[in-house]
């Protein structure tokens, strides 16, 4: 009992701060939803199409961040200090070369890359007006997103939450301010959106910087530190971050493959999904910071050499994650009636939502533990490369398959096509168990 306790605690302290910074980033969402959603359906699917891009950045970043969390909580587990300077040199070169290929890219060619995701011209406009400004945010997020993201291995997480609450206060008073213009500011519509993000990202970047620089003390991240660069260990990086940046990547360019089936599917349909999405995600905190408790103590726990917990360890993250999934999953379906309040949607895109959070309601606690299993346990103990197989052979040979041939070959009702989108989610907790049960994913990296 005292050891329950004593976890529960450790856990509290990781969880709670990470559960609340994800929620105050899906506020952002929602709340962009909210304010753009008023200027028309048009409007919400760009941004929602445009974002995307953003989408898979949010992916990358922190799966270059988590490659480089499996080494290092292993290495903080040892007290390898160096080690894990050393593992930073490479993470943060692989963050800024992804992102500048990638701003470029999007900066150059807008138009095209939303061709990508709709054929409407008018959201191919609109949206590419919008990624001319926030592209620019890019490289912010990722340099804030990995600092607070390779912190959260050695426990320190209420930065991040910090970091999220003024990114939210920003974006929200830009929004403001911007979007319909007040207080004498021009009304900017979308652009006023883009640039009310450029802005948060911007004093979430500068805040994060601040408490590097002149606050934290276990990891003190600086550039002088991270100049030698360690062939072998950069081998061993690379063998165990590329499974964890691919999986993210293809995870992203999956989620995005499904976004293309449901941009051909029609506005309205583009829109019902751009409001389940950022209602369900607000829930979804529930269980997505034990999830990141579960790596982080997993991790410390082998690398400490302390094997014989895992076992207790596995089935207390399980049983806690599949109770927080139940809840979130019962307040999707709560909030299906308050859709109408929040949104100026009716007819046929109100119909479409309210399926489609349906389907989500029901996969949610399926989501929740093969996240934990998949992301958390399965993740601590180094078992990249199986995650990234099982990710990817489900989601790229059978959802977005499924997804194609339902949405856009035969026409299937939404419904139809939702489900074939979500089912990789109950696969996955047979596969994860399964190889959770085999004792075969425990991996130690920490050079011992």
């Amino acid at each position: 009992m005292d050891n329950q306790k004593k976890l529960s605690k450790i856990v509290l302290g990781i969880a709670l701060p990470l559960a609340l910074q994800s929620l105050l980033g899906y506020m952002v969402n929602l709340l962009d939803t909210v304010m753009i959603g008023r200027m028309g359906t048009g409007e919400l699917s760009a941004v929602s199409q445009a974002n995307q891009i953003f989408f898979i950045v949010s992916m990358a970043i922190p799966g270059i961040a988590d490659g480089a969390n499996v080494l290092i909580s292993q290495a903080w587990g040892n007290h390898d200090t160096e080690r894990i300077h050393k593992v930073l040199a490479y993470a943060y070169r692989t963050a800024v070369g992804f992102i500048i290929i990638l701003t470029a890219i999007v900066a150059l060619f807008p138009e095209t890359v939303m061709s990508i995701y709709t054929n409407d011209p008018l959201v191919i406009e609109l949206g590419a007006r919008y990624l001319r400004i926030v592209v620019w945010s890019y490289m912010l997020y990722a340099l804030s997103g990995m600092t607070t993201g390779v912190l959260r291995s050695v426990r320190i997480v209420k930065i991040a939450m910090y970091s999220s609450l003024v990114s939210l206060v920003l974006k929200s008073a830009m929004n403001w301010l911007l979007i319909g213009g007040k207080l004498g500011f021009p009304a900017l519509g979308i652009e006023g959106a883009a640039l009310a993000t450029l802005i948060a990202r911007t004093g979430e970047f500068l805040l994060v910087m601040v408490f590097v620089y002149w606050k934290e003390d276990k990891l003190q991240i600086r550039l002088k530190k991270m100049r030698k660069l360690e062939g072998g260990l950069g081998r061993l990086y690379f063998r165990t971050s590329i499974p964890v940046i691919c999986n993210e990547v293809f995870w992203a360019f999956g989620v995005s493959a499904q976004a293309i089936v449901l941009g051909r599917m029609g506005t309205d349909v583009v829109a019902a999904n751009s409001i389940c999405s950022a209602i369900t995600q607000l829930t979804a905190v529930l269980f997505h910071g034990i999830s990141s408790a579960a790596c982080v103590i997993v991790g410390n726990a082998i690398g400490s050499g302390e094997r014989e917990q895992l076992d207790e360890l596995k089935k207390y993250f399980q049983k806690y994650t599949a109770v927080f999934g139940t809840i979130a999953g019962s307040l999707v379906l709560l909030a299906i009636p308050l859709v109408p309040f929040l949104y100026h949607i009716d007819g046929i895109t109100l119909t479409y939502c309210r399926q489609l959070m349906l389907i989500t309601a029901i996969i949610t606690p399926f989501q929740a533990v093969q996240s934990t299993n998949m992301m958390g346990v399965l993740r601590g103990g180094g078992d990249v490369h199986f995650q990234m197989l099982n990710d990817m052979i489900f989601l790229w040979g059978v959802t977005v398959p499924l997804g194609f041939l339902t949405g856009m070959y035969l026409q299937a009702p939404i419904m139809v096509v939702g489900i074939c989108l979500k089912c990789d989610q109950v696969i996955k907790v047979f596969t994860s168990e399964w190889r959770l049960r085999t004792g075969k994913w425990v991996h130690d990296m920490t050079g011992n």
